[in-house]
Parts: C-alpha cells; sequence; structure tokens
C-alpha cells in the first residue's frame, strides 16, 4: 500500500509538471511572433497535453483524483503572462528550454516507486517524450541565435 501511495504521489507531482507545462506554452505563444517558433510551440504544448492524459488515467486507474492546480512551471506561466513581450522571444524559448530539462529530471527521479508495468509506461513512452520534447526545445532555442 506505502509503494502505491508514493506511485500516486508522484503521478500527481507529474501531472501537476505536465499542467505547468501546458499553462506555460499557451501564455508563451501570445508573446510569440515568429510563425514557425510558434507551430514548433504549439506541437510541444500538444504532446504536454498528450502526457497529461496519460498521467490522469493511470492515476483514475489507481483511484486517484488530479490535483487541481499546477505546480513548478506556473510560477514561469505568470511570468510569461506578466512580460513575455518584454522578455522576447528567445528568451522566452530560453525559459521553456530550462523548464523542459526540469520535467526531464521529474520524469527520471523516483522512478523506483512505480510498479513493473507503470515502471514501463514511464521508462519506454514518457520519458522519451519528454526528452524528445527538451531536445526539440534546445534545438529551436539554438537556432534561434
Amino acid at each position: 500500500m506505502a509503494s502505491t501511495n508514493k506511485a500516486a504521489d508522484r503521478i500527481k507531482y507529474l501531472i501537476q509538471d505536465e499542467m505547468s507545462a501546458v499553462e506555460t506554452y499557451t501564455k508563451a505563444l501570445g508573446a510569440i511572433k515568429n510563425e514557425e517558433v510558434k507551430t514548433a510551440l504549439t506541437t510541444l504544448m500538444t504532446v504536454h497535453e498528450e502526457r497529461l492524459k496519460t498521467l490522469k488515467a493511470i492515476l483514475k486507474d489507481m483511484g486517484g483524483e488530479p490535483p487541481a492546480s499546477s505546480g513548478l512551471w506556473g510560477a514561469f506561466a505568470k511570468l510569461v503572462e506578466g512580460g513575455a513581450a518584454l522578455l522576447g522571444e528567445r528568451a522566452v524559448v530560453a525559459a521553456l528550454e530550462e523548464c523542459e530539462v526540469k520535467s526531464l529530471a521529474d520524469y527520471k527521479s523516483d522512478i523506483e516507486v512505480f510498479d513493473e508495468a507503470l515502471h514501463k509506461i514511464m521508462f519506454y513512452e514518457l520519458m522519451p517524450s519528454q526528452q524528445d520534447c527538451w531536445e526539440k526545445i534546445s534545438k529551436l532555442h539554438q537556432s534561434m541565435h
């Protein structure tokens, strides 16, 4: 039971990460004028939305309720909302890249709390998807220099 609670808590934390990512990308898109950058960010936001759905379904199957509010990225979403136009597109993308790195670390953290089935979903589906998001935003950021 304790490991199930730890797994559910970990899933809730990842749900908050994904909720925050979607919020942040939504806010960042309002500050982006370049259509290629906007398209890339929209694609990444969609990937986060899909992972959010997956995590919520996993938590529901575990008998848990998803958190009502976002976590870490939420603070950045507020920053973007308040001053994205002043930050500039490159700074917004750089900040998104930092958030993607943090999320990747979150997916890799405490993976031992998951049973075999959840471990496979995390290790072979969700974590590689997050790795891909980080690589794409990193390449986008590099291309803006």
